[in-house]
């Protein structure tokens, strides 16, 4: 009987197995998947293959593959660097074809011709014309004109009708296929590598923006929208562009400048302002310092006392490149016009190099701290090691004074109080000098919560009581008794195991070896060893069910045919 339920079982595991969910990465699910594939790392090979489905007869089956490819995760290893790959390869189509397509999905690219030459005013955009409106039209039943901005290329592309379309009846079909696939994979890995932008990752606006400058430009207007929808991510990439001042990126410096004002990230104070968080500001300023822009020097300055400990790292190693890196060119000099049409004497530079900003920024905030003019004696390093070392005594004497608030607190019975103001220290200072002797107070308030947690028997409590706890062991490791604490804090989790389902066996375990005379964790111990564990799981009692219920249909079965012999 015994051997039977252990085949049964093990039937079923193998069923499950062969009809779990797939995980590929070599071969495209059916083509009646869900629409939107997610969570998946497409290989070269799975990328071939979709790609391979951008040219189906069927609307469904290319949005079905243009979504996955859009949809796919770049994963632990080299999956955004294989989708920037993709991505950079050459269009084959040829160009008059590609901007039929964008217009016949109401899409627009730029004008070449723009600007060309003074005295011309031909558009920045060349959009397809809206169809004639037959004469004497009401106004309320007149069509609206279509919005280039709002077209979705990859929706657009992927349902687009080639043989009804009179603006590709001229080009042979197979060609139009061709070159519809051809555009809609390029759409689709411009949305992979923008959604990697917009989950952190740093270099994935760089092959996004190189895809602007492809034949002219053809892909620029899907380019802006991705770029831009990665949102604070981009802006250190943008200004790296933004600030490279060789002569052959003069193109890709004005289209990153104006990204930068669509996005309302053009100045500085701004784009750090609006950062999405501090790690993404602290990349922010790194960029500013890594090229040494003219026009960040106040910005970066305002960010030397930082209250995040990584944007202040961040922000003082770019003001010292600023003072005390490498030293700045020398700015234009010209003879500069007087009123009569006379000119000056001599040759005056046309601005400020940013380390000449610096020093004039530094000895504001010098006279702003201190009330007086500094020395002109003293260097901008100088100047500034006294500003950082005023800033590091003040946030110092706020530590302190917090420390001292926290302390009290603690002695008046309160440690919830003293957590707070321990926690906020440590949340800006996570190497405090004296962050051992915050240890009690986290280990009293989660003894107090563990209390609370024992009277109301809850979970919720019991795991909060388990984290300051632990943050306790952390801080303080060799603490007064801290064997009994590591025991406590297995016993909770023990506790809270058996809540969930399981035995906690393994955390009383723990419980009595970190402490012989945990009590507590001795008597769960001891319940388990008088009770034999005669547990069957529900795969089990599945299988003698399934087992119990064919013996009797096969016992029906005989009787019935018996019965009719």
């Amino acid at each position: 009987m015994r051997r039977d339920v252990q085949r049964a079982a093990l039937g079923l595991l193998l069923f499950g197995s062969l009809h779990a969910a797939p995980s590929y990465g070599d071969s495209p699910p059916a083509p009646r998947a869900q629409a939107e594939q997610s969570s998946l790392v497409l290989t070269d090979a799975a990328l071939t293959q979709w790609k391979a489905r951008l040219a189906s007869a069927q609307a469904s089956e290319r949005l079905l593959a243009a979504k996955t490819i859009a949809n796919a995760e770049t994963g632990e290893g080299d999956g955004e660097a294989r989708y920037a790959s993709w991505l950079r390869q050459d269009l084959v189509s040829a160009t008059p074809l590609l901007q039929r397509l964008i217009h016949a999905i109401w899409g627009q690219y730029p004008n070449p011709e723009y600007p060309r030459g003074p005295g011309k005013d031909p558009p920045m955009w060349l959009v397809r014309p809206e169809p004639p409106i037959p004469p004497k039209t009401p106004k309320n039943q007149r069509p609206r004109p279509h919005d280039p901005e709002t077209v979705d290329w990859l929706t657009a592309l992927a349902e687009l009708d080639v043989k009804a379309e009179p603006l590709l009846a001229s080009a042979p079909i197979d060609e139009v296929v061709k070159a519809r696939a051809e555009l809609l994979l390029k759409v689709a890995l411009l949305r992979t590598l923008s959604q990697a932008g917009q989950r952190g990752s740093r270099e994935a606006v760089y092959p996004v923006f190189e895809q602007a400058f492809v034949r002219d430009g053809l892909l620029r207007d899907e380019c802006g929208r991705m770029v831009r929808a990665m949102g604070s991510p981009a802006i250190p990439g943008l200004i790296r562009i933004y600030n490279n001042r060789s002569k052959g990126n003069y193109k890709m410096r004005r289209y990153a400048s104006y990204q930068l004002d669509r996005m309302d990230r053009l100045r500085p104070s701004k784009a750090i302002a609006a950062a999405s968080d501090d790690l993404v500001r602290a990349d922010i300023i790194h960029a500013y310092g890594e090229v040494l822009a003219i026009d960040a020097v106040e910005a970066v300055l305002e960010q030397v006392e930082a209250r995040s400990r990584r944007v202040r790292r961040e922000a003082r190693w770019a003001w010292l490149r600023y003072v005390d890196g490498p030293p700045p060119p020398p700015p234009p000099k010209r003879k500069r016009k007087l009123p009569g049409g006379k000119e000056e004497a001599e040759e005056k530079e046309d601005y400020l190099t940013y380390r000449e900003l610096a020093t004039l920024a530094l000895r504001r905030a010098h006279k702003s701290l201190f009330g007086q003019e500094p020395s002109d004696k003293l260097t901008a390093r100088q100047l500034t090691d006294e500003l950082f070392a005023f800033y590091d005594k003040q946030e110092e004497e706020l530590f302190a004074k917090l420390f001292s608030s926290g302390e009290a607190h603690l002695n008046a019975g309160q440690p919830k109080l003293a957590v707070e103001e321990f926690g906020w220290i440590l949340a800006n200072q996570p190497d405090h000098p004296r962050r051992a002797e915050m240890a009690a107070a986290f280990r009293r308030y989660g003894e107090q919560v563990a209390d609370q947690a024992e009277r109301s028997n809850d979970d919720s409590l019991r795991s909060q009581a388990v984290g300051w706890l632990r943050h306790s062991v952390l801080l303080a490791s060799t603490q007064p008794d801290v064997a009994k604490l590591r025991a406590q804090i297995h016993l909770l989790d023990g506790k809270l195991s058996l809540t969930h389902g399981g035995d906690g066996k393994s955390d009383f375990t723990a419980a009595m070896a970190a402490d012989p005379n945990q009590g507590e964790a001795r008597l769960y111990l001891n319940r388990m060893a008088s009770k034999p564990q005669r547990r069957i799981s529900w795969l089990r009692w599945l299988c003698l069910g399934l087992l119990a219920g064919g013996l009797i249909l096969l016992g029906l079965w005989r009787r019935q045919t018996v019965s009719l012999k």
